[in-house]
């Protein structure tokens, strides 16, 4: 670590912070509050050169490091004990070309500065529901998001990428290394920073509907039944809806993420009366608005800092038997009001540029559940734990043929990570690129991680 310390006095522009620094739990802490994960010092570099300055230290010494942003990893994993943490939200800088439909965003890009900037030159790209996330790691593990039917998954959006190489160097990438990249994170490089496609849209019709649920196991299934009805009469690319059970503004209810995401407003309203009257709404908030915005009043329902963890299967379809378990496990939601349950949803309508190659591979129609127990202690969180594993074994022992067998690696924790099934054919694929642009495993710390797989069925 001396020859770290030495490095940075050497560039004083670097900020960092070790345990003694009165900055450094504030620049530690990530999404979930974990006291295990705590690194010997946290570097934040400003360019690229200071990360590819950094890198061959790092290996050179043998010491452990991993690349934060966002810190929103469930697993802690953007951080590791007595390691270094390189933290990029420095490199923060955004380029929007509007001619050629792109936008350049440093590695350490937030998704809701991104939508900041993007709203001033009215274009948009898909981003997480979760809007506080690092924006690069969310696009280049997949990206599922309210916007896929229109535009397609994050990754979809990948052009280009700058990242800092085993050796240190510079590099942009070339098309194998995209095709990694896409799908497979930051596990070849730093990426310091990406080019992803953009959209002209301004106005569109968001917000969050919350229904009446005296009886929601009831409604649940009510809501469903509605919706499978609509998908099979036709949905419109432009409307998009993520289902959760919130411990909202009118109590524990089934509610809805609604978003238009066209500038056809009065087609839009056709549709927010259509699904406002699958079930009574005891209270709506959807109303003309923009990305950005939408971006913010769904960022202002989420904790900075909480202690928690997630739970998640994957579904071909939201089968009465499915429903029948969100239900029961719905009514038994703690009322805690960070804990949260959500659906995404993969539809089958969900664009795919043909030029684009990537390693993701979970291509079907399919649901993404997410079983959410956080809490502001620990105290807390205990009842939503116990909650949370009774609601996703219930989830696992429902029929095994409706269960896709890969998961969202990101939400996967890593005593269940299994390259095979979560990049299926893809996995030889990917296994060449990482050989080729990362033979010697420097960033195994970053997701996926190939080294264990002897142990795998």
């Amino acid at each position: 670590m001396n020859q770290v310390i030495e490095f940075l006095k050497e560039n004083p522009h670097i900020h960092y912070a070790i345990p003694q620094s009165p900055d450094f739990e504030e620049l530690r802490l990530g999404f979930v509050i974990n006291e295990t994960k705590s690194p010997a010092i946290v570097i934040r570099p400003r360019s690229a050169e200071d990360v590819a300055g950094l890198v061959p230290l790092l290996t050179k010494n043998n010491l452990q490091f991993t690349v934060r942003v966002g810190g929103h990893d469930m697993s802690g994993r953007s951080q590791v004990a007595d390691g270094v943490t390189i933290d990029l939200r420095e490199i923060s800088h955004i380029h929007v070309d509007v001619e050629s439909q792109t936008a350049r965003l440093g590695g350490g890009v937030i998704c809701m500065d991104m939508l900041e900037e993007l709203q001033k030159y009215k274009v948009t790209t898909p981003f997480g529901v979760t809007p506080s996330v690092g924006q690069v790691g969310w696009a280049t593990f997949g990206g599922y998001g309210l916007l896929s039917s229109t535009y397609g998954l994050g990754v979809d959006q990948i052009v280009g990428a700058k990242v800092v190489d085993a050796e240190g160097k510079i590099r942009e990438a070339d098309g194998t290394m995209l095709t990694g990249i896409r799908g497979g994170g930051g596990s070849l490089g730093v990426i310091v920073e990406i080019t992803l496609k953009v959209y002209p849209q301004d106005q569109i019709l968001a917000g969050a509907i919350f229904y009446k649920s005296e009886d929601l196991a009831a409604g649940v299934i009510q809501f469903n039944a509605a919706y499978s009805k609509a998908k099979q009469e036709g949905l419109p690319s432009s409307l998009h809806l993520y289902q959760a059970i919130l411990n909202g503004p009118v109590g524990k209810t089934l509610s809805l993420f609604f978003m238009w995401a066209s500038s056809n407003l009065e087609e839009g309203q056709q549709w927010l009366s259509k699904v406002s009257s699958w079930l009574p709404v005891a209270m709506s908030t959807v109303q003309p608005t923009n990305q950005r915005d939408f971006g913010s009043f769904a960022n202002s329902m989420i904790p900075k800092h909480t202690y928690g963890t997630i739970f998640t299967v994957n579904f071909y379809d939201l089968t009465p038997e499915v429903l029948e378990v969100i239900g029961i496990h719905g009514k038994k939601q703690p009322n805690n009001p960070e804990l949260l349950f959500g659906i995404h949803e993969l539809r089958s309508d969900a664009p795919r540029d043909p030029n684009i190659d990537t390693v993701f591979d979970n291509r079907v129609p399919h649901f993404l559940i997410e079983i959410i127990p956080l809490a502001s202690t620990p105290e807390v969180l205990a009842e939503g734990l116990v909650w949370g594993e009774a609601f996703i074994n219930a989830l696992r022992n429902t029929d095994p043929t409706n269960i896709v067998p890969a998961t969202y690696i990101s939400l996967t924790p890593n005593k269940e990570l299994n390259m095979k099934t979560i990049y299926g054919s893809r996995h030889e694929t990917f296994k060449k690129i990482k050989k080729q642009y990362d033979p010697q495993n420097v960033f195994n710390n970053a997701l996926p991680r190939f080294e264990n797989e002897s142990e795998q069925s």
